[in-house]
Protein backbone atom coordinates (compact mmCIF):
# COMPACT_ATOMS: atom_id res chain seq x y z
CA UNK A 1 0.00 0.00 0.00
CA UNK A 2 2.69 2.86 0.82
CA UNK A 3 4.39 2.22 -2.42
CA UNK A 4 1.10 2.30 -4.48
CA UNK A 5 0.48 5.43 -2.73
CA UNK A 6 3.55 7.19 -3.28
CA UNK A 7 4.62 5.96 -6.38
CA UNK A 8 1.51 8.27 -7.40
CA UNK A 9 1.62 11.01 -5.15
CA UNK A 10 -1.81 11.27 -3.77
CA UNK A 11 -3.39 9.49 -6.38
CA UNK A 12 -4.87 6.01 -5.28
CA UNK A 13 -5.53 8.04 -2.21
CA UNK A 14 -7.55 10.59 -3.56
CA UNK A 15 -9.65 7.75 -4.95
CA UNK A 16 -9.73 5.45 -2.50
CA UNK A 17 -10.99 8.04 0.08
CA UNK A 18 -13.95 8.95 -2.82
CA UNK A 19 -14.53 5.05 -2.29
CA UNK A 20 -14.45 5.06 1.33
CA UNK A 21 -16.79 8.02 1.81
CA UNK A 22 -19.24 6.49 -0.54
CA UNK A 23 -19.02 3.43 1.76
CA UNK A 24 -19.08 5.44 4.80
CA UNK A 25 -22.40 7.20 3.52
CA UNK A 26 -24.35 3.55 2.69
CA UNK A 27 -23.18 2.21 5.53
CA UNK A 28 -22.60 2.80 9.82
CA UNK A 29 -20.05 0.87 9.72
CA UNK A 30 -16.99 2.72 11.85
CA UNK A 31 -14.23 1.34 9.85
CA UNK A 32 -15.23 3.26 6.89
CA UNK A 33 -14.73 6.58 8.57
CA UNK A 34 -11.43 5.74 10.03
CA UNK A 35 -10.48 4.63 6.13
CA UNK A 36 -11.14 8.33 5.26
CA UNK A 37 -9.34 9.91 7.86
CA UNK A 38 -6.49 8.05 7.34
CA UNK A 39 -7.00 8.71 3.40
CA UNK A 40 -7.10 12.62 4.75
CA UNK A 41 -3.75 12.35 6.83
CA UNK A 42 -2.08 11.25 3.66
CA UNK A 43 -3.51 13.84 1.31
CA UNK A 44 -2.53 16.40 3.98
CA UNK A 45 0.98 14.92 3.27
CA UNK A 46 0.51 15.43 -0.08
CA UNK A 47 -0.61 18.45 -0.56
CA UNK A 48 2.41 19.74 1.53
CA UNK A 49 4.93 18.10 -0.81
CA UNK A 50 2.60 19.09 -4.40
CA UNK A 51 0.24 21.54 -3.59
CA UNK A 52 -0.55 22.23 -7.33
CA UNK A 53 -1.27 18.63 -8.19
CA UNK A 54 -2.89 17.26 -4.80
CA UNK A 55 -4.93 20.81 -3.15
CA UNK A 56 -8.05 20.48 -5.27
CA UNK A 57 -7.80 16.75 -4.43
CA UNK A 58 -8.23 17.41 -0.23
CA UNK A 59 -10.68 20.16 -0.58
CA UNK A 60 -13.29 17.61 -2.64
CA UNK A 61 -12.36 15.21 0.39
CA UNK A 62 -13.38 17.54 2.91
CA UNK A 63 -16.09 18.97 0.85
CA UNK A 64 -17.06 15.44 1.04
CA UNK A 65 -16.59 15.10 4.68
CA UNK A 66 -18.53 18.05 5.44
CA UNK A 67 -21.62 17.07 3.21
CA UNK A 68 -21.78 13.50 5.58
CA UNK A 69 -21.52 15.34 8.58
CA UNK A 70 -24.48 17.84 7.87
CA UNK A 71 -22.02 20.78 7.45
CA UNK A 72 -24.34 22.55 4.59
CA UNK A 73 -22.54 25.90 4.44
CA UNK A 74 -18.88 24.55 4.55
CA UNK A 75 -18.90 21.42 2.61
CA UNK A 76 -20.65 23.89 -0.58
CA UNK A 77 -17.38 26.61 -0.21
CA UNK A 78 -15.20 23.01 -0.02
CA UNK A 79 -16.83 22.39 -3.27
CA UNK A 80 -16.66 25.57 -5.14
CA UNK A 81 -12.59 25.88 -3.59
CA UNK A 82 -12.02 22.24 -4.68
CA UNK A 83 -13.58 23.12 -8.08
CA UNK A 84 -11.25 26.44 -8.76
CA UNK A 85 -8.26 24.87 -7.70
CA UNK A 86 -8.85 22.06 -10.08
CA UNK A 87 -9.22 24.12 -12.64
CA UNK A 88 -6.46 27.07 -11.47
CA UNK A 89 -3.99 23.45 -11.83
CA UNK A 90 -5.20 22.39 -15.39
CA UNK A 91 -6.99 18.54 -13.56
CA UNK A 92 -10.31 19.19 -16.31
CA UNK A 93 -11.07 15.21 -15.47
CA UNK A 94 -10.80 15.95 -11.47
CA UNK A 95 -12.67 19.64 -12.07
CA UNK A 96 -15.44 17.58 -13.83
CA UNK A 97 -15.39 15.16 -10.42
CA UNK A 98 -15.71 17.61 -7.95
CA UNK A 99 -19.00 19.54 -10.48
CA UNK A 100 -20.33 16.24 -10.36
CA UNK A 101 -20.03 15.53 -6.84
CA UNK A 102 -20.58 19.20 -5.78
CA UNK A 103 -24.00 18.89 -8.21
CA UNK A 104 -25.06 15.65 -5.91
CA UNK A 105 -24.73 17.28 -2.85
CA UNK A 106 -27.11 20.02 -4.29
CA UNK A 107 -29.56 17.85 -5.56
CA UNK A 108 -29.48 15.95 -2.22
CA UNK A 109 -29.88 19.33 -0.27
CA UNK A 110 -33.06 20.29 -2.73
CA UNK A 111 -31.45 23.42 -4.58
CA UNK A 112 -32.11 21.77 -8.00
CA UNK A 113 -30.49 24.89 -10.20
CA UNK A 114 -27.27 24.84 -8.47
CA UNK A 115 -27.08 21.02 -9.55
CA UNK A 116 -28.45 21.51 -13.11
CA UNK A 117 -25.62 23.90 -13.36
CA UNK A 118 -22.77 21.41 -11.73
CA UNK A 119 -24.01 18.80 -14.04
CA UNK A 120 -23.61 20.45 -16.72
CA UNK A 121 -20.43 21.86 -15.96
CA UNK A 122 -19.51 18.52 -15.16
CA UNK A 123 -20.51 17.31 -18.38
CA UNK A 124 -19.00 19.62 -20.69
CA UNK A 125 -15.57 19.40 -18.30
CA UNK A 126 -16.18 15.42 -18.82
CA UNK A 127 -16.08 15.86 -23.15
CA UNK A 128 -13.24 18.40 -22.93
CA UNK A 129 -11.16 15.65 -21.19
CA UNK A 130 -12.25 13.12 -23.89
CA UNK A 131 -14.83 10.70 -21.58
CA UNK A 132 -17.53 10.67 -24.10
CA UNK A 133 -19.17 7.74 -22.41
CA UNK A 134 -19.08 9.63 -19.27
CA UNK A 135 -20.89 12.61 -20.12
CA UNK A 136 -23.18 9.93 -22.27
CA UNK A 137 -23.96 8.07 -18.94
CA UNK A 138 -24.46 11.30 -17.03
CA UNK A 139 -27.21 12.44 -19.86
CA UNK A 140 -28.91 9.34 -19.57
CA UNK A 141 -29.39 9.00 -15.56
CA UNK A 142 -29.14 12.57 -14.74
CA UNK A 143 -31.95 15.11 -15.44
CA UNK A 144 -30.26 18.28 -15.85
Amino acid sequence: DLWRTTFLFGVTAFYDGLIFLAFAHKSSEFEWTLEVGNVMTKMERFVQIGKSNNEHKLLLLEAEVKSMMGEKDDASKKYQLAIAAAEKNGFVHEQAIANERAADFFLRNNDESEASLHYGNANSLYLQWGAQGKADDLCKNIPF
